[in-house]
């Protein structure tokens, strides 16, 4: 893979030290100030590696393809991008087989009161409180990377073939209920 920039994108207030930091929110003082869900203001094949957060699963379906064909067009051949999203199988076992496990989930690590304490709120509050529109389990993030010209590789917290990619996640298995893929841009 050639050398080529480091892509943070969706960024918020967690910046990632040798990347192009990109948000919309002027306030958390990214390197790059735009809107995800439009065109990305990036030369195509320019980026050797993209890292994005819980940003996808914001979006509709048809904008997290756009998404994913812009990132697939700024990607060099080569290029690798990390996608952590929240994991739709998982938040839907815990709800039916670990009601208290997921209520403790909530209150510790994000901590906004619940009116009747139960996983259903959870789950809705869950949905609405960090702006999911779409939520993902494995084989629909890998079928959507497929059709936008990835190769979906599910990997571990803090682990990836990748150098480059290692340690980047913020949200562990002990404080979010994510999945971890690392999409290597096909020709």
């Amino acid at each position: 893979m050639k050398d080529g920039i480091k892509i943070n994108l969706g960024s918020g207030h967690w910046k990632l030290d040798g990347w192009v930091n990109v948000d919309i929110d002027f306030a958390s003082d990214p390197d790059v100030c735009a809107n995800l869900a439009g065109g990305l203001p990036f030369t195509s094949g320019v980026a050797q590696l993209m890292h994005t957060e819980d940003f996808i699963d914001q979006l509709e379906l048809e904008e997290a393809a756009e998404f994913l064909r812009e990132c697939h067009r700024i990607l060099a051949p080569g290029g690798v991008l990390r996608v952590l999203t929240p994991d739709m199988r998982q938040l839907a076992d815990m709800y039916l087989n670990d009601p208290e496990q997921l209520k403790s989930m909530w209150t510790e690590f994000v901590g906004v009161p619940l009116a009747v304490e139960t996983a259903g709120e959870v789950f809705n509050l869950g949905m609405r409180f960090a702006g999911h529109t779409f939520l993902y389990d494995e084989q629909t993030l890998q079928a959507l990377a497929a059709k936008c010209g990835f190769e979906a590789r599910r990997v571990e917290y803090q682990k990836s073939e990748v150098p480059g990619l290692r340690g980047l996640d913020l949200r562990s298995p002990e404080n979010a209920i994510s999945l971890y893929f690392d999409c290597y841009r096909r020709p």
